[in-house]
Protein backbone atom coordinates (compact mmCIF):
# COMPACT_ATOMS: atom_id res chain seq x y z
CA UNK A 1 0.00 0.00 0.00
CA UNK A 2 1.53 3.24 -0.59
CA UNK A 3 0.01 6.56 1.00
CA UNK A 4 -0.57 8.51 -1.67
CA UNK A 5 -3.46 6.25 -3.09
CA UNK A 6 -6.91 6.91 -2.25
CA UNK A 7 -7.03 4.35 1.13
CA UNK A 8 -10.35 3.26 3.25
CA UNK A 9 -11.14 1.41 5.86
CA UNK A 10 -13.13 -1.63 6.52
CA UNK A 11 -14.74 -2.65 9.66
CA UNK A 12 -16.05 -6.02 10.21
CA UNK A 13 -18.22 -6.60 13.28
CA UNK A 14 -19.09 -10.10 14.14
CA UNK A 15 -19.48 -12.22 17.55
CA UNK A 16 -16.87 -13.58 19.56
CA UNK A 17 -18.01 -17.09 19.21
CA UNK A 18 -19.41 -16.70 15.01
CA UNK A 19 -17.90 -20.11 13.49
CA UNK A 20 -17.69 -20.98 9.26
CA UNK A 21 -16.35 -24.80 8.88
CA UNK A 22 -15.18 -24.91 12.22
CA UNK A 23 -13.06 -21.91 12.47
CA UNK A 24 -13.63 -18.84 14.20
CA UNK A 25 -15.55 -16.55 11.97
CA UNK A 26 -13.22 -13.40 12.80
CA UNK A 27 -9.64 -15.50 12.20
CA UNK A 28 -11.22 -16.86 8.65
CA UNK A 29 -11.63 -13.27 7.65
CA UNK A 30 -8.49 -12.10 8.62
CA UNK A 31 -6.23 -15.37 6.99
CA UNK A 32 -8.60 -14.31 4.25
CA UNK A 33 -7.76 -11.05 3.88
CA UNK A 34 -3.65 -11.79 4.27
CA UNK A 35 -4.32 -14.37 1.60
CA UNK A 36 -5.36 -11.74 -0.50
CA UNK A 37 -2.31 -9.30 0.21
CA UNK A 38 -4.55 -6.49 1.66
CA UNK A 39 -1.93 -3.92 3.59
CA UNK A 40 -3.41 -4.97 7.12
CA UNK A 41 -5.60 -6.32 9.82
CA UNK A 42 -6.51 -5.86 13.32
CA UNK A 43 -9.18 -7.59 15.67
CA UNK A 44 -10.57 -5.58 18.58
CA UNK A 45 -12.56 -7.44 21.83
CA UNK A 46 -15.62 -5.02 22.81
CA UNK A 47 -16.48 -5.14 26.44
CA UNK A 48 -20.49 -4.84 25.36
CA UNK A 49 -23.13 -4.33 22.50
CA UNK A 50 -26.54 -5.17 21.33
CA UNK A 51 -27.19 -4.99 17.35
CA UNK A 52 -30.21 -5.51 15.25
CA UNK A 53 -31.99 -8.17 17.47
CA UNK A 54 -31.43 -5.79 20.39
CA UNK A 55 -29.79 -8.35 22.70
CA UNK A 56 -27.26 -7.23 24.98
CA UNK A 57 -23.62 -8.48 24.76
CA UNK A 58 -21.65 -8.18 27.80
CA UNK A 59 -18.89 -10.35 30.06
CA UNK A 60 -21.07 -9.93 33.05
CA UNK A 61 -20.74 -13.45 35.30
CA UNK A 62 -24.77 -13.26 35.34
CA UNK A 63 -25.59 -12.08 31.75
CA UNK A 64 -27.74 -13.76 29.34
CA UNK A 65 -25.24 -13.77 26.96
CA UNK A 66 -21.70 -13.48 27.18
CA UNK A 67 -20.93 -13.67 23.04
CA UNK A 68 -19.18 -10.39 23.30
CA UNK A 69 -18.34 -8.34 19.82
CA UNK A 70 -15.26 -8.60 17.46
CA UNK A 71 -14.29 -5.67 15.36
CA UNK A 72 -12.17 -6.57 12.54
CA UNK A 73 -10.57 -3.64 10.99
CA UNK A 74 -8.75 -4.31 7.50
CA UNK A 75 -6.57 -0.68 5.76
CA UNK A 76 -5.89 -0.99 2.28
CA UNK A 77 -6.30 0.87 -1.21
CA UNK A 78 -10.08 1.80 -2.13
CA UNK A 79 -10.38 -0.72 -4.75
CA UNK A 80 -9.02 -3.44 -3.16
CA UNK A 81 -11.00 -3.67 -0.40
CA UNK A 82 -13.93 -2.94 -2.46
CA UNK A 83 -13.03 -6.29 -3.92
CA UNK A 84 -12.18 -7.78 -0.55
CA UNK A 85 -15.69 -6.74 0.43
CA UNK A 86 -17.44 -9.42 -2.00
CA UNK A 87 -14.96 -12.08 -0.63
CA UNK A 88 -16.45 -10.61 3.19
CA UNK A 89 -19.86 -10.50 2.07
CA UNK A 90 -19.84 -14.32 0.83
CA UNK A 91 -18.22 -15.44 4.23
CA UNK A 92 -20.55 -14.30 6.14
CA UNK A 93 -23.32 -15.76 4.34
CA UNK A 94 -22.06 -19.18 4.42
CA UNK A 95 -22.01 -18.78 8.36
CA UNK A 96 -25.56 -17.94 8.72
CA UNK A 97 -24.58 -15.67 11.43
CA UNK A 98 -25.55 -12.02 11.50
CA UNK A 99 -23.02 -9.17 11.45
CA UNK A 100 -22.14 -5.53 10.09
CA UNK A 101 -19.54 -4.26 7.69
CA UNK A 102 -18.78 -0.97 7.39
CA UNK A 103 -16.59 1.00 5.02
CA UNK A 104 -14.72 4.65 5.03
CA UNK A 105 -12.08 6.43 3.56
CA UNK A 106 -9.41 7.31 5.34
CA UNK A 107 -5.85 9.17 4.79
CA UNK A 108 -2.54 7.02 5.69
CA UNK A 109 -0.06 8.99 6.66
CA UNK A 110 2.43 6.72 7.74
CA UNK A 111 2.61 2.72 6.78
CA UNK A 112 6.01 1.05 6.43
CA UNK A 113 7.61 -2.01 8.27
CA UNK A 114 9.58 -1.83 11.40
CA UNK A 115 13.55 -2.94 11.73
CA UNK A 116 12.38 -6.09 13.57
CA UNK A 117 10.36 -7.11 9.75
CA UNK A 118 13.23 -5.91 7.37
Amino acid sequence: MNTSEKTGILKIYVGESDKINGRVLFEEIVFEARNAGLAGATVYKGVMSYGASHSIHTMKIFALSNDLPVIIEIIDNIEKLDQFSEKVNKIMEASKRGGLVTFQELSVIRYEKGEKYR
